[in-house]
């Protein structure tokens, strides 16, 4: 199911891309949810429109959903049998490109004469890093300070019962029993998605509101590839190109503890809620 979208292109010039699709910018002036329409308008578009105006987009469910007016975004527009369409939408806030930016420098530029330590083990540092969820916010160290995290590594188009759509269920599951136990608050669940540059924001959202989770207590981050690398050789996570089924890769959860320390990992598919639980419940006992 697709959306009405109204977008207002500006503050960078559009181009025409070799599959016939316009890559652009522009800010959203309204969101009228009745209408279930997005309201810009657009400074005109070298070989498409060269006068300003407004134009009709279809956009994605989760696009929809998390559009806020005022926000800057970029994206695809597509022409496609008369209809026109936006994909691969994501947020274009200068502020928050340069914030993510410096933030991700030290963990994709090491310092001259720093020494790798392989992968990471329990008692080392979860990398700083910063990304978007799935409502287009940026996440930073900072957003998780004194929690503990429950870290691990999906996408939306994995098909294997047992990888994606399985941790995703119980990460669901675990948000709701920490929910009951009233320690919600202290931890924060985080999904980061192996496929970048297919997972917008908006495709993050629409994947995991299927499974009617709280988006303020569960993340699933996607960004920059070149983060995404680093991140998946410091934890231990190997993804490698497939036909069948997108990428095929290996699985770990991390259990972070409030001080940014690693207390626990589990590689592999076959992770337990309650075992998950069960640790943070003696971690997050000790701090009191």
């Amino acid at each position: 199911m697709k959306l009405l979208l109204l977008c207002l292109l500006c503050f960078s010039p559009t181009v025409l891309l070799a599959d016939g699709s316009w890559s652009f910018s522009g800010v959203i002036r309204s969101v009228d949810k009745d209408a279930s329409k997005i309201v810009v308008a657009h400074d005109g578009i070298r070989g498409f429109a060269e006068e300003g105006g407004e134009l009709e987009l279809m956009v994605g469910v989760g696009d929809y959903k998390i559009a806020e007016p005022e926000s800057l975004i970029k994206g695809r527009l597509i022409e496609k049998e008369g209809v026109l369409s936006l994909e691969n939408i994501w947020p274009a806030e200068p502020e928050a490109e340069r914030s993510m930016m410096l933030i991700n420098r030290d963990l994709t530029r090491p310092r001259i004469g720093a020494v790798s330590k392989g992968i990471l083990r329990v008692g080392d540092d979860l990398p700083r890093f910063a990304m978007y969820n799935q409502l287009g916010d940026l996440i930073t160290p900072e957003q998780w300070e004194n929690k503990a995290i429950v870290l691990n590594f999906i996408f939306t188009r994995g098909k294997v019962p047992s990888m994606s759509p399985a941790t995703a269920d119980r990460m669901a599951e675990l948000q709701k029993k920490l929910q009951t136990a009233g320690l919600a608050d202290s931890v924060s669940l985080v999904s980061i998605s192996l496929d970048p540059e297919f997972d917008t924001p908006g495709l993050c959202y629409e994947f995991l509101d299927k499974r009617g989770i709280n988006h303020e207590g569960y993340w699933m981050l996607t960004g920059s590839k070149k983060t995404l690398d680093y991140l998946t050789k410091q934890v231990g996570v190997v993804v490698a190109p497939s036909e069948k089924t997108v990428l095929n890769h290996s699985m770990v959860v991390l259990i972070v503890d409030k001080e940014g320390k690693i207390f626990h990992r589990i590689p592999g598919t076959r992770w337990k809620l309650e075992d998950v639980y069960n640790r943070l419940e003696v971690m997050l006992r000790g701090w009191n």
